[in-house]
């Protein structure tokens, strides 16, 4: 009776933590485009958040990030390359600010099709923390 009990009390502490450092992340931008068997890119206006790390969450079609530009209310950017692909649904790795905390004006990014569609719809959303 005991170790149920504990036992359940260490799944509620790990399930209150995962919801807490959940809560952190928060929409920075999103993009909905368009695609077909070429390159393209997109840009998105960021919310104006202070934000530390980023990752990318797709819905829709597969997508394949090539290169994002974050650019900074400061005047500098930070360009990530060849961004692993993520699976509609899912979130990437995340990607450190250099230089700390800073507040994301515009996002830039070039994007590629993966699935075997030719034409497609993805969602890019920018999340940060």
């Amino acid at each position: 009776m005991r170790k149920s009990a504990f036992v359940m009390l260490v799944i509620g502490v790990m399930l209150m933590a995962g919801a807490a450092s959940a809560a952190d992340w928060q929409k920075v931008g999103k993009k909905t485009v368009i695609f077909g068997n070429t390159e393209e890119t997109a840009s998105i206006t960021a919310k104006e958040n202070s934000v530390s790390e980023v990752a990318f969450k797709i819905s829709g079609e597969w997508v394949g990030l090539k290169q994002v530009t974050l650019n900074f209310s400061d005047g500098s950017n930070q360009t990530i390359e060849d961004v692993p692909k993520v699976r509609p649904g899912s979130t990437s790795e995340t990607f450190s600010i250099n230089g700390g905390p800073k507040t994301i004006s515009s996002i830039d990014f070039s994007y590629k099709a993966v699935s075997s569609s030719s034409l497609g719809r993805a969602t890019v959303i920018v999340l940060g923390q």
